[in-house]
């Protein structure tokens, strides 16, 4: 292997690889980035065995070649490193790194105990536009469950329903959906879940041109989810299971509706959240004439309690939370205002947007002792 590139054209993709290196692994070669020059790119392969991930670098090959080199070392040399060309040349069974006076070594581990990212890209099932996906995915993704004994809450349902798809996720005490109207993109009834840790790779794609298209490939016989775009490919597993029935968490009446500016909801919450750090993050809302006060209370260290004026259509009402969820929700939409419904302090209550009526956040209520 013979190849010229310039280093900043490297270390656009060295985060990205770098989350997918696993930090202790019992397998040596998972440590490990492949560098493979073909006759137009260098292509660089990271995996963990759960997530994969393959890129495509602009660079001058002179001789074709496969090598395998310490991941976290080449990071870290790659990044300490001035924009220039750069040259990496295979010799006896060593990787050497040049660029002006420096030059490392690299040892290196055989190309064929690195594991195939995967055999078939599978069925394309859609491309997304960059703008479309984080519309859709940034909304959702925050509510998946981090609890690795409930697998099937890890990741996002995909749902072909008559109308539309939805795109759903929850951890089994709020839930995020998203229906795309008229959209088909599988047969009716159909479904699969990709993983959460996916999608949020998938979202921390940068591409200067937001129309470029993230396409999304499903491979049911591999188990395997994938996107790519122009030089990307993100791989992944489908999550095996049945997903909980998500509508019928979603509340069909409300008592009480109140509109309110997103940023004075956000202020407010944060306010009261200081006080809920030590109260198992629990805030309570009170809707009372044209107000909305929230309050947090802790032994030991005080009390707080934020108000905001509202547009109240309905009765008064009262309810609890975990702050954490409203702060996700406030923090990952878009528009100026959001809408809140709430039925009772037992039943869930329903977060969305005047703009985006497809768009639903349910948060289940904590009960409390007064």
């Amino acid at each position: 292997m013979r190849v010229d590139f310039l280093t900043e054209n490297i270390n656009k993709s060295l985060p990205l690889i770098g989350k997918i290196l696993p930090v202790h692994s019992q397998v040596p070669v998972l440590s490990n980035i492949l560098l493979e020059a073909n006759k137009t790119s260098l292509t660089l392969y990271a995996t963990d065995l759960e997530l994969g991930v393959k890129i495509n670098i602009p660079a001058k090959i002179e001789t074709e070649g496969t090598v395998t080199v310490p991941g976290k070392e080449f990071i870290d040399i790659i990044n300490s490193l001035p924009k220039d060309r750069a040259s990496l040349v295979e010799e006896n069974g060593s990787l050497v790194l040049s660029l002006r006076d420096n030059r490392m070594v690299f040892q290196t581990i055989s190309k064929d105990e690195f594991p195939n990212l995967f055999e078939k890209k599978g069925e394309k099932v859609h491309s997304f536009t960059q703008k479309e996906f984080r519309e859709i995915f940034s909304k959702i993704v925050f509510s998946v469950s981090l609890d690795e004994t409930k697998p099937v809450l890890s990741g996002v349902l995909v749902y072909q329903k008559e109308d539309g798809v939805d795109f759903v996720a929850t951890d089994g005490y709020r839930m995020s959906r998203v229906k795309i109207k008229a959209q088909k993109i599988l047969e009716t009834g159909s479904s699969f879940i990709i993983s959460g840790r996916l999608v949020n790779e998938a979202l921390s794609l940068k591409e200067e041109d937001k129309e470029k298209t993230l396409d999304l490939y499903i491979y049911k016989e591999g188990n395997q989810a994938l996107f790519e775009t122009q030089n990307i490919v993100l791989v992944g597993r489908l999550i095996e299971g049945d997903y909980p029935n998500y509508e019928r968490v979603i509340p069909e009446s409300n008592k009480t509706v109140v509109t309110l500016g997103k940023e004075d909801f956000l202020q407010a919450i944060k306010i009261a959240s200081v006080f809920a750090r030590e109260s198992a993050n629990i805030v309570k809302l009170k809707i009372e004439d044209g107000k909305l006060t929230i309050f947090s209370k802790s032994s030991g260290v005080g009390e707080g309690k934020a108000s905001v004026d509202v547009k109240q259509d309905g009765e008064d009402n009262e309810i609890s939370f975990n702050v954490k969820f409203l702060i996700d929700f406030l923090r990952n939409t878009e528009g100026k205002e959001v809408i809140m419904e709430v039925n009772s302090p037992t039943e869930p209550a329903i977060f969305r947007t005047p703009d985006q009526k497809e768009y639903i956040h349910v948060v289940m209520p904590v009960r409390i002792q007064e």
